[in-house]
């Protein structure tokens, strides 16, 4: 194909741009006071949007694969910008906690859902040479969002209010997406790079069939990447959802000292997603995913002797670098084990995941804090469960496709 490179590095770019766009997802937390404030709302009631949102993405993103299928990345991507837009618009022209939840929750989780798996699923078919480093570059583009996103929204709020902050970024998300989605093609069926020929398939280097769903859904190893994802995912978002608290409890910081740790965290989010693709080429998924739960769990058990700005600022940051790494190597890992032509709905049915440890892992926290006044307990458990993802992640194997 003429100027092939030139365009699956365009396709990238799109990808990039429109995770940057999606984003916004992790900007949420500066609302929460702000609207609280504005409306007179418990906190508990207005986080309960994000923990909606949270549910529907990996919902949302099963559909999405099946439209992408049939119309392409453009067209998936254009209707995830139509939700997304819709309900940031909704959320800003609101002052009721139910039309919060439809809007920012339900819209903006499909939005989310159906922007953020478009670029995983058409990138990595233009780079089977280098399907790491490509899924780390789409995952990363949402966690760069949220660095720049935040401080943005943040001024904005100070001088207009949340509601307004919400209508803005609406209409920034759509420039965006105009923009974004229009790079975005598909790979042609089997296309291959000038150059280069795929291994042959073993045990180590790539699956031997390329699984649809159907088929992925029978095999144990669906069933041990996805609870190894869960721990994965309880793990991260807990950290995510409780990094201010936590820094404040474990630590005794100012709520000032706290924001700068949670700055820290998008910070090294986004390393993360951006640095693990590219150790998956090197290393393979496997090994790298299983050295980012032994670290996770060394981390976890070391946060509660962490005591001063500095070490916290390292544990917390340590702890977003592996949850990154996690997003962006996992797309990775299922290529390798269930092949490449269906990685756009297998891996949304593996995302299943985040929505399930996005409440488990920050109600655990949130429990444990009311039974004995501290993080200790939750560290432990959500460090356990790390050695056995490592352990599961280890004894895991690539399916053999038996026809």
């Amino acid at each position: 194909m003429a100027n092939s490179n030139a365009l699956r590095w365009r396709v990238v770019l799109g990808g990039i741009l429109s995770n940057f766009c999606a984003g916004m997802l992790y900007s949420w937390s500066i609302y929460v006071n702000p609207l609280m404030e504005a409306h007179g709302w418990e906190r508990g009631s207005v986080s309960l949007a994000m923990s909606i949102a949270t549910l529907v993405i990996p919902i949302s993103m099963i559909p999405a694969a099946k439209i992408l299928a049939k119309k392409g990345p453009t067209k998936t991507a254009l209707i995830g910008t139509i939700f997304l837009v819709l309900g940031l618009a909704i959320a800003g022209l609101t002052a009721s906690l139910p039309l919060l939840y439809l809007g920012f929750g339900v819209f903006g989780g499909i939005g989310v859902g159906f922007i953020y798996g478009t670029p995983i699923a058409t990138c990595v078919k233009w780079f089977p040479d280098k399907k790491g480093l490509i899924s780390g570059l789409a995952v990363g583009g949402f966690g760069l969002g949220s660095i720049v996103f935040a401080p943005i929204c943040t001024s904005v709020i100070a001088s207009l209010g949340p509601n307004t902050t919400f209508l803005i970024q609406g209409a920034i998300t759509l420039v965006g997406m105009i923009i974004a989605a229009p790079l975005m093609k598909a790979a042609p069926d089997g296309f291959k790079p000038e150059g280069w020929n795929p291994p042959v398939a073993t045990a180590a280097s790539g699956a031997s069939h390329d699984y649809t769903s159907a088929e992925m859904l029978k095999t144990k190893q669906y069933w041990f990447l996805l609870i190894m994802y869960l721990f994965a995912n309880m793990s991260g978002l807990m950290v995510i959802g409780h990094a201010s608290p936590i820094a404040q409890a474990v630590a005794g910081l100012t709520a000032a000292q706290a924001g700068a740790i949670v700055s820290v965290l998008s910070i090294a989010n986004t390393a993360g997603r951006f640095m693990s693709g590219a150790l998956c080429d090197k290393l393979g998924a496997k090994r790298v995913v299983t050295i980012i739960y032994i670290v996770n769990a060394v981390l976890l058990v070391a946060l509660q002797f962490l005591t001063n700005f500095a070490t916290i600022a390292l544990g917390i940051g340590g702890l977003a670098v592996c949850f990154g790494a996690m997003m962006g190597a996992y797309p990775s890992l299922v290529v390798d084990y269930f092949g490449v032509k269906y990685s756009g709905p297998n891996y949304a049915r593996i995302f299943l995941a985040y929505g399930i440890g996005g409440i488990i892992g920050p109600q655990l926290a949130v429990r444990v804090v009311a039974a004995t006044g501290g993080y200790t307990l939750a560290f432990v458990i959500i460090g356990a469960s790390c050695i056995i993802g490592a352990v599961m992640s280890i004894i895991s194997k690539k399916p053999v496709y038996k026809g």
